[in-house]
């Protein structure tokens, strides 16, 4: 199927469903939306995929899930996508990532982990996205605690990484081409207490959010009470029929993704330009030119301590475009002008 916008026709950027395109995952309606609006032709090639092609000014581009584009190699994928040659590349450009190693068995893992038990450890596969199989060790974790950590890591790949936990707070800087666009504070899974309804209730409330849904069909996906989110409150003493006081703050997740139920905060304007640049010298470090970036910092307003934890190579862009607060960042746009689109 073929759409283009008629003379004059413009469709909204601030809804961020797209009529006709609803059972596409909301990145890949931005661009759509985005390049209707530049007078393109937009094609969709297979839409279970999310595959695209755009037309206009000359130039045919295809595009997969919004950030997929031929601007980035397949090795420039696979170098983002295993996170033991991540951290080589980004060490080898004086880039600073967290201490750890790479082990294939749950005994050299264990033996590891015995080494560092006086911190705080990461267990993670090293070929997955969405915080999927990644768990966090107190200095206090048993034995059996850290083989379950590794035993989950490697059911998801081949390997695991086991590194020093970073301490601080985890943003996303999102770089298109040689610009850093967008920095978002992905805040994990929580409700805000009144003192009068259940952690079931707040969490029922929430979801009512119409910017809520399940499958990035949504700019926020709803917050679930399954078996982890359950697990995050009983070792925090609560359950979802505790009521919390007004004013408290319940997490129900560790992991700060948006695709687990997590709040996405625009911090774009407060981001220390040093951080801005250090993100588009780890993008550039892998050769990406479209990439998200997590690093953990301590205080984003000022040039200082940080660590990279990953490169992204397929970043969703609704996070900035649609946030839980603050501005919309228009990266769909940024998209197409790194595409040689002219707006």
């Amino acid at each position: 199927m073929k759409y283009k916008l008629g003379p004059g026709e413009k469709l909204d950027p601030n809804e961020f469903i797209l009529k006709g395109f609803e059972d596409l995952e909301i990145s890949t309606q931005i661009v759509i939306r985005d390049a209707l609006n530049r007078g393109l032709e937009v094609e969709i090639l297979d839409r279970p995929s999310h595959f695209i092609r755009l037309k206009g000014q000359g130039k045919t581009r295809l595009v997969k899930e919004a950030s997929k584009t031929e601007l980035d190699s397949y090795m420039t994928f696979l170098v983002m996508e295993n996170k033991t040659v991540t951290k080589r590349i980004l060490e080898e450009s004086n880039i600073l990532v967290p201490k750890g190693i790479t082990v294939s068995d749950i005994s050299s893992g264990l033996d590891f982990l015995k080494q560092t038990s006086d911190r705080k450890m990461v267990v993670k596969p090293v070929t997955t996205n969405f915080g999927i199989g990644i768990s966090i060790l107190q200095s206090s974790a048993s034995e059996e605690d850290r083989k379950k950590a590794l035993e989950i890591a490697l059911g998801f790949s081949e390997t695991a990484i086991i590194e020093e936990f970073a301490e601080g707070n985890e943003y996303r800087f999102l770089v298109i081409g040689d610009e850093c666009v967008a920095v978002c504070n992905r805040i994990p899974a929580n409700v805000l207490g009144d003192g009068k309804k259940t952690i079931r209730e707040l969490v029922e409330e929430k979801n009512k959010d119409p910017r809520r849904g399940v499958g990035h069909v949504t700019p926020l996906e709803k917050i679930q009470l399954a078996e982890t989110e359950l697990s995050v409150l009983k070792e925090a003493g609560k359950s979802p029929d505790t009521v919390p006081s007004p004013g408290e703050v319940v997490f129900v997740r560790k992991n700060s993704n948006i695709s687990t139920g997590g709040d996405s905060v625009d911090v774009t304007d407060i981001a220390h330009p040093s951080l801005k640049k250090l993100a588009v010298e780890a993008a550039k470090a892998a050769k990406a030119k479209i990439c998200g970036v997590d690093i953990i910092v301590k205080d984003l307003k000022s040039e200082g301590d940080y660590r990279i934890l990953e490169l992204n190579f397929n970043p969703v862009l609704y996070i900035h475009n649609y946030p839980y607060s603050g501005k919309n960042r228009n990266v769909g746009e940024k998209i197409l002008d790194v595409l040689g689109y002219v707006s």
